[in-house]
């Protein structure tokens, strides 16, 4: 059994992931969406094994990676205002998430958690400062030449 494309499916697939995005971008761009999907999953897994008040001090502890999950999404070409923004949640997340401890959560979960964020943000931050990320959102938008 063999899978076809079409052309028009080719055509959908380079508009959602842009050739020309450097890879510092790109890593940056995935490691949000880890960070988010730990920040969303988290939650979950606090409010089943300790109950609704973990849960809720678990969701503040990762709010800004949710935010960061989403802006994320707009990484495109001359988008330098959706960089800075990212670079601002990817630091807040971090002050957030090293500031916040829910007394429900036990000590060495939280610590788990702070950890994880404190190890992706920088990275994050990292990525969207290096020169080649820096050019790609302050190039206008265009095809690239």
């Amino acid at each position: 059994m063999r899978a076809e494309f079409s052309d028009e499916d080719c055509a959908v697939a380079e508009t959602w992931e842009p050739d020309d995005i450097p890879i510092p971008a790109r890593e940056a761009r995935e490691a949000a969406w880890g960070l988010a999907g730990f920040g969303l999953a988290y939650p979950v897994i606090m409010g089943l094994a300790f109950g609704g008040e973990a849960a809720g001090g678990a969701a503040i502890q990762f709010l800004f990676s949710w935010l960061l999950g989403i802006v994320v999404c707009g990484f495109t070409r001359g988008a330098t205002g959706v960089r800075v923004l990212a670079i601002i949640l990817a630091a807040a997340q971090a002050v957030v998430g090293l500031r916040t401890h829910p007394i429900d959560i036990p000590p060495g979960l939280w610590l788990v958690a702070v950890v994880y964020s404190l190890a992706t943000t920088p990275a994050i931050v990292y990525q969207l400062c290096r020169p080649a990320t820096k050019a790609w959102f302050a190039s206008p938008v265009g095809p690239p030449s």
